[in-house]
């Protein structure tokens, strides 16, 4: 080697020493007294990193960070010390510093399941999903098993309230806790109530000390109304975890929500001085003091939690009701309007502000709330019914029974006609029934509802391509693609519908499209095989 290249060199690792010690002044990094020496001797990449993991694994992210940036500069080709240096970045919180390089990981090493999966996470942390769903698919294309990027892809279907494909890729696979969760969140969502507590009661048999299960499970029994399951869940996971806040508050919410006010106020009392700025134990102290008379009481905490969240309508309703009880018109006033410029669920809140609006001799005002009370509580009213008689409709369907089936949910559509789900699965029901036209009107009625209900315009095309109308199915697939691209389903019934028109270059796209979303989709790499056989002799002609 020439003395230039030893010069060089030696310069080049002198300046990684020199960035490194001030990174470590900076952040006051010390590591182990054998590993500083050796760095000092003979600095080298290998060092480096060794010296960034053991910051890793004692929690020292930042100063990981600067010994990886280090090794990277020694070794720039290396995928590994990229995806250590993201990875330490990402688990500083640097989310935005950690993407160059994990993507150089990605790119130096494009089957490391681990680095796209990383990636993916911080892309979708600084709210990239598109670009953060490529990377969870490609992961899944290494590994079809991750669970990491799999979470990820329901994470990101659930945002956009595509909870039928988060129903149709987890319920068939090995689930974790986070995605037992997500499957339950997307049956909760579609008002598949049973279905949700099903796969949480069993989730629980696998993760009995979930905080995040149990939680999810305690609110879908109060959906059903069965408070005191939701209540023997919750002190179950209480008496194990004693000293876990979290399930604590699971319990005393559910509590409150019983109107078990004794336990309440001792359980409430003993996490407020365990945690006295916590904004929902100080409003769930102020429901049960507010319920026990306590006004005073109820007051200031309820205080405290509006000005530690001023953003949660439910506190201020009920600080509202308690400023109400204590003459404090104008100050209930206030709370009700804000609750209600918030989003306040409930029909209440309109009928209390027109109480205060009466004392305060507002008369015409007072009779304006009155009327969006009765307005919203019939519209609750309808919520309710549709809502039992769609559990009583899913209940007729598993037991076989599809004509009452359809009766019922002809009944949940007449209660709340723009609800595209409902119509949804009356249609499905009809469709079992083999009443085409009812089915097309109630597919209609669910894409009136909601334009861009992707099972819908689905269903619709599959309806058209049943009837001989490819033109028509084909429209109705795109329209389902349009509002949900990750539909797979769709991608393959549109490969369909273009292959029978002879557009075969189209079909293989779409089919390809459905492909890089389920690589192991045994309808996709079956029509692709077929779609290439009818091709070829096209071709020749």
């Amino acid at each position: 080697m020439s003395s230039l290249s030893i010069r060089a060199r030696t310069g080049l690792i002198l300046m990684v020493f020199l960035n490194v010690s001030a990174f470590a002044g900076a952040a006051r990094c010390l590591g182990p007294s054998a590993l500083e020496a050796r760095l000092h001797a003979h600095p080298d990449a290998d060092g480096y990193a060794a010296l960034g993991e053991w910051f890793g694994r004692n929690h020292q992210y930042d100063c990981a960070a600067g010994s990886f940036q280090a090794a990277l500069k020694l070794e720039p080709g290396s995928a590994r010390f990229s995806y250590l240096l993201g990875s330490s970045l990402y688990s500083a919180g640097r989310l935005q510093e950690a993407v160059a390089p994990l993507q150089q990981a990605v790119q130096l090493d494009p089957k490391d399941a681990e680095s796209h999966t990383l990636l993916g996470e911080a892309l979708a942390g600084l709210g990239r999903g598109k670009e953060a769903f490529a990377e969870w698919q490609a992961t899944l294309k290494i590994d079809p098993a991750s669970k990491r990027a799999l979470h990820g892809l329901a994470r990101t279907l659930l945002s956009v309230e595509d909870y039928q494909t988060v129903i149709r890729g987890l319920r068939s696979v090995s689930r974790d806790e986070n995605l037992t969760l997500d499957l339950a969140i997307a049956y909760g969502q579609s008002e598949m109530l049973d279905e949700a507590v099903q796969v949480l009661v069993e989730g629980l048999k696998t993760y009995p000390d979930s905080d995040s299960l149990t939680r999810a499970l305690v609110e879908a029994y109060n959906r059903q109304s069965r408070h005191q399951d939701a209540s023997s869940v919750a002190e179950k996971l209480a008496l194990r975890k004693p000293r876990d806040i979290e399930a604590q508050r699971i319990y005393l919410r559910t509590l409150v929500v019983n109107q078990d006010n004794v336990k309440a106020a001792e359980l409430g009392r003993k996490l407020l001085v365990l945690s006295p700025h916590d904004s929902e134990i100080l409003f769930l102290n102020g429901i049960q003091e507010r319920e026990a008379g306590d006004f005073p009481s109820a007051r200031k905490h309820l205080q405290e939690s509006v000005a530690l969240n001023p953003d949660d309508s439910q506190s201020r309703f009920n600080l509202g009701l308690v400023l109400e009880q204590l003459k404090d018109a104008a100050g209930a006033r206030e709370q009700f309007e804000k609750a209600i410029d918030l989003g306040a669920p409930g029909p209440e809140v309109r009928f209390e502000l027109a109480k205060v609006l009466r004392a305060q001799g507002e008369t015409a005002a007072a009779q304006e709330q009155l009327r969006l009370y009765q307005q919203a509580l019939k519209a609750r009213t309808d919520r309710t019914l549709a809502l039992q008689r769609s559990t009583q409709a899913a209940q007729a369907v598993k037991e076989g029974d599809n004509q009452r089936a359809a009766e019922l949910y002809r009944q949940a559509c007449a209660a709340l006609p723009d609800n595209a789900e409902l119509a949804y699965r009356l249609a499905l029901v009809l469709d079992d029934l083999g009443d085409a036209s009812s089915e097309r009107a109630a597919l209609e009625q669910s894409i009136k509802a909601d334009p861009n209900y992707s099972l819908a315009h689905y269903q619709l095309g599959y309806l058209e391509f049943k009837g001989g109308d490819n033109a028509a199915a084909e429209g109705e697939f795109r329209l389902a693609l349009k509002a949900t691209p990750t539909y797979v389903q769709a991608w393959v019934s549109l490969a369909v519908a273009l292959g029978m028109e002879s557009r075969f270059q189209e079909a293989q796209d779409a089919v390809a499209n459905a492909l890089k979303l389920q690589p192991d989709n045994a309808d996709a790499l079956q029509l692709s095989k077929s779609l290439a056989e009818a091709q070829g002799p096209h071709e020749q002609k």
